[in-house]
């Protein structure tokens, strides 16, 4: 095992942090083929978020739509928990103190 070895810092947490809009709005972006889509990614009962393979992780959600409750659990992982990669997960346990959604 070379001694370069990279940890990044993931996060795994319930869809029921995504109201259905934002649910909505990330599926259109997995299916686009240059922008958001290079660093968010499907996987079958959700989502995975690479927030450090691109600038403003948090800003270019906001620009593309994503609701300030989505946002602000993003944030706020990866601020308290140095998250790198996010993933929102159908059957994950949801994150305590934000808010949640029944769709």
């Amino acid at each position: 095992m070379s001694g370069n070895s990279e940890y990044l810092r993931c996060r795994v947490i319930s869809t029921a942090h995504l109201c259905a809009e934002d649910n909505a709005l990330l599926d259109e972006i997995t299916t686009r083929e240059v922008g958001n889509g290079e660093w968010v990614h499907y996987i079958g009962g959700g989502y995975l978020l690479r927030l450090t393979a691109c600038t403003a992780a948090v800003l270019r959600l906001k620009e593309a739509g994503l609701s300030k409750e989505a946002r602000r659990v993003i944030a706020s992982l990866m601020r308290s928990d140095a998250v790198e990669i996010l993933i929102f997960e159908s059957g994950a346990p949801e994150a305590e103190g934000f808010t949640t959604y029944s769709w």
